[in-house]
């Protein structure tokens, strides 16, 4: 009897992320590059900066703002909903990590909270079109633009959208004079109420990750919901692709 071949540790990885959603690719499997290793799950696309990477790091302009260029905390979302499709995989190459504690990486599974919500929010989430919007950084004259329902089949595959700033602040980059304008008062609004439920859902199910250094995070966009916990670091540096 022939006897089959070990699986390769990609093969390992990819079995691990499609049960999960997500994993961690270490240093053995990065020694030809992060794009090298990326290449065995998909195919990396360009970003809103038209580049196909984009540098999660400290920059000048956001210090109020729950952007990825700044040390706050960012909400539960997934990435690129105004994208048709979002990216089917993120990953975060982690070249420095935070020495302070913060700057995880927070995940969720999106299809276990669409389940948990109520016979009524799952209806109308079925039912009503959702316009999204994301300006390429907070304040940018650069903008699109999607109408797309909270879960949709896409080209075969099932594909969540969530945004906790786009249901509170009305754009998943929000600047201050749209985080200004929100009225401080509870909204009974059925889209205000699926962002304060997928918020608690995620941070009652939250998985925080702490990349290592030298170490690569990818994870499965149609599914999951991400997040970021605050961090003082300012020397932590990751690389962020996009697949399809």
């Amino acid at each position: 009897m022939t006897e089959r071949p070990a699986p390769t540790r990609v093969e390992t990885c990819k079995t691990e992320l499609a049960a999960r959603g997500w994993v961690i690719l270490g240093p053995h499997l990065l020694r030809d590059g992060a794009r090298a290793a990326l290449g065995q799950f998909g195919t990396v696309i360009p970003q809103f900066n038209d580049q196909d990477t984009f540098e999660v790091t400290l920059k000048e302009g956001f210090d109020s703002l729950p952007y990825s260029q700044s040390k706050n905390a960012i909400g539960p979302h997934t990435e690129a909903p105004v994208y048709d499709p979002p990216p089917r995989y993120l990953a975060l190459d982690c070249h420095r990590q935070a020495r302070c504690g913060g700057g995880q990486t927070l995940l969720a599974d999106g299809f276990d909270f669409f389940e948990s919500l109520s016979g009524e929010l799952k209806t109308w989430a079925r039912d009503n079109w959702i316009d999204f919007t994301a300006d390429a950084q907070p304040g940018s004259s650069q903008r699109r633009t999607h109408r797309a329902r909270l879960m949709s089949q896409e080209g075969g595959a099932t594909v969540f959208r969530f945004s906790y700033n786009q249901f509170r602040y009305g754009n998943v980059n929000p600047s201050e004079a749209d985080i200004e304008s929100v009225n401080s008062r509870e909204d009974d609004a059925p889209l205000s109420r699926i962002a304060r439920l997928g918020e608690a859902f995620f941070y009652e199910k939250v998985i925080p990750v702490l990349i290592p250094d030298g170490s690569l995070l990818i994870w499965d966009n149609h599914r999951l919901m991400h997040a970021r916990s605050q961090y003082a670091d300012s020397s932590r540096r990751l690389t962020r692709y996009w697949l399809r």
